[in-house]
């Protein structure tokens, strides 16, 4: 009775200890901690709460258990992109904040890169987008899985309508710690800062920065329109996240329950963009309706000033550059 019952504390430890990615037995339930920065309302949340969390505990079986924790709850986004890596954290979606880290997703920042979804969807689902994710998990423990929208980025001020590339000069923004967001802004003329994406609503209340730049589905649902008067209509840059996974994690794995994770997460992403790009309309009314006013600036002089973006970033990553002109060309 003695030997049974040590044995049974044994079990019990092991399964206490599954969270961390330790090989478990069939019958035993693996909590999975699934992280993101933004609101109940956003895409990310409701692709996660919809399809990432049934599809992984009704395919597994029961096996894996899904608990979620939006609305920056663990922190912001470079906390939980350390606490993924450390394995405390198993699924999450970083924005280009991942560059930090590893450069090679820096170029999906690159202003004016993308011209259309169609032209993202045909590069970052396809081997060009692979070729941005390999060497990642063995440069910094994290696996891309799958690439989602964050969409075409617009630019809100407080201080005038941007209605000309000289309207910009001078206005203080903020970026995310992302650092093809910064050289982006910076020679479009903006005074730029960085801030935590959970920190920006209350910087733009208190007149920190002037404004900040994100997509019409961020800005809605962040509810910058009410700190905010004016969005110009700039689609300086194509900005994308990355759902990631701990990759120690995903190794220790049954191949079988390896796959139920990928898939699930592919599927995820690919809801997000079938829902954020589906609200972009109605979220740029919603801005429009609480009193913003849009303009849209000729963008030609925007895009010589970014030029200067891409031959800083030839000089830091000369290897890139072949692969980056590949998807500037691509589909022409």
């Amino acid at each position: 009775a003695f030997i049974l019952a040590a044995c049974g504390n044994q079990a019990e430890e092991s399964s206490g200890n599954s969270s961390s990615g330790e090989s478990s037995s069939e019958n035993e339930v693996q909590v999975i901690k699934v992280s993101h920065q933004q609101p109940v309302s956003h895409p990310v949340h409701i692709a996660i709460t919809e399809k990432l969390k049934p599809m992984i505990e009704e395919n597994s079986n029961g096996r894996l258990k899904v608990e979620i924790f939006g609305g920056s709850q663990l922190g912001g986004e470079r906390d939980v992109m350390e606490q993924t890596q450390a394995g405390q954290v198993h699924i999450t979606h970083i924005s280009p904040v991942l560059g930090t880290i590893y450069p090679p997703v820096n170029l999906t920042d690159l202003p004016y890169l993308f011209r259309d979804f169609e032209h993202v969807d045909s590069v970052l689902e396809g081997e060009l987008g692979q070729e941005i994710l390999n060497g990642m998990a063995e440069k910094t423990g994290l696996r891309g899985l799958a690439f989602i929208d964050n969409g075409f980025r617009q630019i809100t001020n407080n201080v005038k309508p941007i209605e000309s590339f000289s309207d910009l000069q001078g206005i203080s923004l903020r970026v995310p710690e992302a650092p093809i967001s910064i050289a982006n802004l910076k020679a479009l003329g903006a005074n730029v800062m960085t801030i935590a994406y959970n920190e920006l609503y209350s910087a733009l209340q208190q007149g920190v920065v002037d404004g900040q730049e994100n997509a019409y589905t961020t800005i809605a649902s962040g509810k910058f329109y009410e700190v905010q008067k004016y969005v110009a209509e700039t689609n300086h840059m194509y900005g994308q996240n990355i759902f990631v996974a701990n990759d120690k994690w995903m190794n220790e794995l049954s191949p079988e329950l390896e796959d139920v994770v990928t898939e699930a997460v592919k599927e995820t992403a690919r809801y997000h963009n079938e829902l954020h790009r589906g609200n972009e309309a109605a979220n740029k009314q919603l801005l429009i309706d609480n009193g913003m006013t849009v303009t849209e600036p000729d963008l030609t002089e925007f895009r010589e000033a970014s030029e200067s973006v891409y031959q800083d970033f030839y000089k830091e990553n000369p290897d890139l550059k072949e692969l980056v002109e590949e998807i500037r060309n691509y589909g022409q």
